[in-house]
């Protein structure tokens, strides 16, 4: 697998009292994750959680991003965002990206994983985590012209049923169900998650999990 981490971090020891029950469907687990450039969650999430386990079971995983946080969309097509200009901005970025690597989930998961260690796109306003083989005009142009596309449109509408039932950022959703108890769960023991539901099918030969 072409994604590889070089950054360690430390891992949260908190654990809930009650696992929930993720599922496998069709030999795959969709992870749909609600991403903000400015949140620290997002950050923890990301680099703690999701980037490790895709490491480890990616050839099992199908993950979808919706970089939005908690901006609003206005009449107007207008983002206001909670955190202010960078936010919105890397935000933006986030979902161009996203948008070109479209149905590539290694190069995808290496942006964000990127993104949130760098913060180069809302510390510093930088294309420095855009990855090389896309066009770079491609995306300034895509960052800086939102009337041109639907993709704030989209994110705004893809994000607004699980911020109105899990309301926090990232929000985290399996196999299109909207689940709060594998949503908290996931924020802190994605990979034996995974590995526990991937361990129920004998082909994939996945063992040895642990808590």
């Amino acid at each position: 697998m072409a994604f590889k981490i070089t950054v360690a971090f430390a891992v949260c020891l908190l654990l809930p009292l009650a696992y929930a029950q993720l599922q496998v469907v069709n030999g795959k687990i969709k992870i749909t994750t609600g991403t903000g450039a400015f949140c620290g969650d997002t950050v923890n999430f990301i680099t703690n959680q999701l980037g490790p386990a895709y490491e480890e079971y990616g050839d099992f995983l199908e993950l979808e991003f919706i970089p939005w946080g908690r901006a609003t969309l206005n009449t107007d097509g207008t983002v206001t965002c909670n955190f202010g200009t960078n936010d919105c901005w890397a935000n933006r970025l986030h979902r161009c990206v996203i948008d070109l690597l479209k149905d590539n989930h290694d190069a995808q998961m290496r942006y964000m994983y990127c993104e949130f260690t760098q913060r180069s796109a809302f510390l510093y306003g930088s294309y420095e985590c855009v990855p090389s083989n896309l066009n770079i005009v491609t995306v300034d142009y895509c960052v800086n012209n939102p009337q041109r596309d639907t993709l704030d449109a989209d994110a705004a509408a893809a994000i607004a049923p699980a911020m109105a039932t899990i309301n926090f950022v990232p929000s985290i959703v399996f196999n299109d169900q909207i689940n709060v108890a594998l949503h908290t769960e996931a924020r802190t023991r994605l990979g034996s998650m995974i590995c526990s539901a991937l361990a129920e099918i004998p082909e994939t030969n996945v063992t040895g999990c642990t808590l």
